[in-house]
């Protein structure tokens, strides 16, 4: 894959490292080229100083070969303009957009961008916090409002399955880790004491799944 990014910040640096870690072919731009040093050492990646929008700057990066494309500075007219170039005018299939005001969202999207929103991410993440304790939420899928959770699993004292577990398609058990392995169960799967449940939850779930799983031994919905 041929990514081009727009922003070298804590963001943009982390994201061009682990694609180019992977062995995709990645260029990224920032403005100030002193933003370049946040890149790990192991980035072996093209390096462009310029404006994100600039279509000189971006055909330096090889936009017309790129696959994806990435604005992902910490300025939404940045990001927006960058990423309309890219889509409109060089035909980039894929234009993933930093967008740090949620109102801004829907206007983004209809521009046929995907969009990142930072600020929704983190007050829902905040939120689950609240909900859900230490249960971490590992991804957040903002388009349809579903978190991913790993869970420890507290027996109630009978033998509970998959099916039990499940809630009316609001909660979907999507894997079980037990004694270090994971796996992915049959609904009439029995669960054990020790076993860490990884589900998809949908965010007006939240609370009845934190009824479910923070339940103690003898305990009850």
């Amino acid at each position: 894959m041929y990514a081009v990014i727009v922003g070298c910040g804590l963001v943009g640096s982390r994201v061009a490292t682990m694609l180019s870690r992977d062995g995709h072919t990645v260029s990224i731009i920032d403005r100030d080229p002193s933003a370049f040093h946040l890149l790990a050492p192991e980035f072996d990646g093209l390096t462009i100083t310029g404006i994100g929008f600039d279509e000189e700057v971006l055909i330096r990066a090889g936009i017309q070969e790129a696959d994806v494309f990435a604005a992902l500075t910490d300025n939404d007219n940045v990001n927006i303009l960058s990423s309309a170039v890219a889509k409109n005018i060089f035909g980039v299939k894929r234009a993933i957009t930093r967008a740090y005001d949620p109102s801004r969202e829907k206007t983004f999207r209809a521009l046929g961008l995907e969009i990142v929103t930072p600020t929704r991410i983190g007050a829902e993440q905040v939120y689950s916090r609240f909900v859900m304790g230490e249960n971490l939420a590992h991804l957040y899928l903002g388009e349809n409002d579903i978190e991913f959770f790993e869970h420890a699993y507290e027996p109630i004292g009978k033998k509970e399955t998959i099916a039990d577990i499940e809630k009316d398609g609001q909660i979907r058990v999507v894997a079980i880790i037990r004694k270090g392995k994971s796996y992915l169960p049959t609904m009439d799967e029995i669960l054990l004491k020790g076993d860490r449940i990884v589900t998809a939850v949908t965010l007006n779930s939240m609370h009845k799944a934190e009824k479910t799983f923070s339940r103690k031994n003898g305990g009850s919905e």
